[in-house]
């Protein structure tokens, strides 16, 4: 790309124009020269821009949110001339950390070389595709800018940061012929799965004493039990809630709220599948112990607002392929009528369904039907809202019904 400034160009116009007019030998001779000046300085960007090289060095390996990183660029002058201004721009670290890493400017003699090198914290999860910069080339007396990118082919995958919970309200179940049971009888009271605040009917030896004093409120100690447990997580990621995201906040809090409860399920042995889309491919992965971890992590990575298609219509063509029994964990920005009658056709089919609401209040991105959240009080459906600013291991290790 050249860019050229526009009064030489005028100057040289006006004089052409001149000398075309009047003639003479001092007017050509004064217009060769100026044609000089500008000619030169023109060969001389082209030859050193073609000879300009470089590459661009991030390490390969997948890392995680919160890790350092080390960046290196290496720019050289192969040609015969020195460069006298070389302006490079690099945006790795703005698409990593969100923070501009400042322009350098410097002048390169022939066959130098200039390396910079760099570390940041990479600050969120994500796929990038990344080894780009860009160097801008200029004559000495200004009159020429060119463009050259210089790449490397090179991406990153930043996996979500682990937040490891203690305990999490997944239901467990155990099939006896038809019937499938959920009661005290198949709880293991050594092994606390969750907390909750206390309900009409509850055992008064499930109160948690210190914690229930310290919140100035009954809280409820549910264990794990003995029979089948499985999970079902599905991520709703229908693009239309994430068009105004700002700084994909959402998506963040979604794919971290996913890796916690899949944390959780995988360290007790819970049979955990995990559903969501990726634009119009549709994304499942399932695994119950430590060694499947690699493949959730992959598919959080990767998670972005782009899916395709209708989340209440593909919930719909799932219900029937769910194990009985399962807790069918929702994890969503928007909580519609729709996604209210599905919470209670579950539930009326013996699964266990539980809402996490992902919002950002700061921008106004908080899409909760008061009428069905009030519903799943009634009916006991469990909610968390979780703001972008909230904790994610505070707010899912008890729960506020």
């Amino acid at each position: 790309m050249i860019r050229l400034k526009t009064v030489p160009i005028l100057i040289l116009v006006t004089v052409f124009a001149f000398v075309l007019f009047v003639g003479g030998t001092m007017p050509y001779f004064l217009f060769y020269i100026l044609l000089l000046t500008f000619i030169l300085p023109l060969i001389h960007c082209l030859i050193v821009l073609k000879y300009l090289k470089g590459y661009v060095k991030i390490p390969s390996e997948s890392l995680f949110a919160g890790e350092d990183i080390n960046i290196e660029y290496e720019v050289t002058n192969h040609s015969f001339f020195t460069i006298p201004y070389v302006e490079i721009h690099s945006d790795i670290s703005r698409q990593l950390t969100g923070i501009c890493s400042p322009n350098v400017a410097l002048s390169l003699e022939r066959n130098e070389t200039f390396t910079h090198k760099e570390t940041i914290t990479l600050k969120r999860r994500g796929y990038y595709e990344l080894g780009e910069i860009t160097v801008i080339v200029r004559d000495v007396f200004g009159f020429y800018s060119f463009r050259k990118k210089i790449s490397s082919n090179i991406s990153l995958l930043v996996y979500p940061k682990v937040i490891n919970l203690s305990t999490f309200r997944i239901t467990s179940s155990h099939q006896s012929g038809e019937a499938l049971i959920q009661n005290s009888v198949f709880q293991d009271k050594s092994r606390v799965a969750s907390l909750r605040e206390y309900r009409a009917g509850d055992p008064v030896k499930a109160i948690h004493w210190k914690l229930s004093a310290k919140k100035d409120t009954p809280i409820i100690k549910e264990f794990e039990s003995y029979g089948d447990t499985y999970a079902t997580i599905f991520l709703d990621n229908e693009s239309k809630y994430f068009i105004n995201d700002i700084d994909r906040l959402l998506e963040d809090k979604i794919a971290d709220s996913a890796l916690s409860i899949v944390s959780y399920c995988l360290s007790q042995g819970i049979d955990v599948s995990l559903e969501t889309q990726d634009s119009y491919k549709y994304i499942m992965v399932q695994g119950q112990q430590k060694s499947d971890y690699k493949a959730f992590l992959e598919v959080l990575a990767r998670f972005k607002g782009n899916g395709a298609f209708d989340f209440k219509s593909l919930l719909l063509s799932r219900i029937e392929t769910i194990k009985k029994g399962s807790t069918v964990i929702f994890i969503t920005p928007n909580l519609s009528k729709g996604m209210g009658s599905i919470g209670i056709q579950l539930r009326t089919k013996n699964f266990n369904p539980l809402f996490i609401l992902a919002t950002d209040t700061e921008n106004d991105m908080k899409n909760i039907d008061k009428e069905v959240q009030a519903m799943f009080n009634q009916e006991g459906i469990p909610i968390y809202i979780l703001d972008h600013t909230t904790n994610i291991k505070d707010a899912l290790e008890v729960y506020n019904g």
